[in-house]
Order: structure tokens, then C-alpha cells, then sequence
């Protein structure tokens, strides 16, 4: 589980329900892994893009991108 996605992934918890969607190039380890999780249990609702900004905000597939 650990690396770089090559394509978007989507989270979801025992009932299929969102927990978040990752984007292409999101590093994803057991730690961030961990920490996704933690944060949805906080929230009790799926994390947004600014959730996930907020957890890593060094993460470089989390930034904007301007034209």
C-alpha cells in the first residue's frame, strides 16, 4: 500500500460509504493511512480536499495547480 497512486483512489468504511478520494500522485503509507482514518473518526464525515490539505500540507498532489 505504500507509494505514489497512479490513478484516484476512494476511501470508503464498512458500509461503502465515502471516507475521502485521493488524487493521482497522493504518497499513501500506512502512517498517512492511519491518519485518514483518526481524522474521519474526529469528523464523522467524509474529508474534504481542505481536510486532507489540512493533515498534509506539504503533500504536492494536494496543491493547486493554476494555468
Amino acid at each position: 500500500m505504500t507509494g505514489k497512486l497512479t490513478e484516484p483512489r476512494v476511501i470508503t468504511d464498512y458500509r461503502q460509504e465515502p471516507v475521502c478520494i485521493l488524487p493521482v500522485g497522493f504518497y499513501l503509507d500506512d502512517t498517512r493511512w492511519e491518519q485518514i482514518w483518526a481524522r474521519y473518526g474526529d469528523k464523522g464525515a467524509a474529508l474534504t480536499h481542505d481536510d486532507l490539505r489540512e493533515l498534509f500540507p506539504d503533500e504536492p498532489a494536494l496543491q493547486d495547480r493554476h494555468l
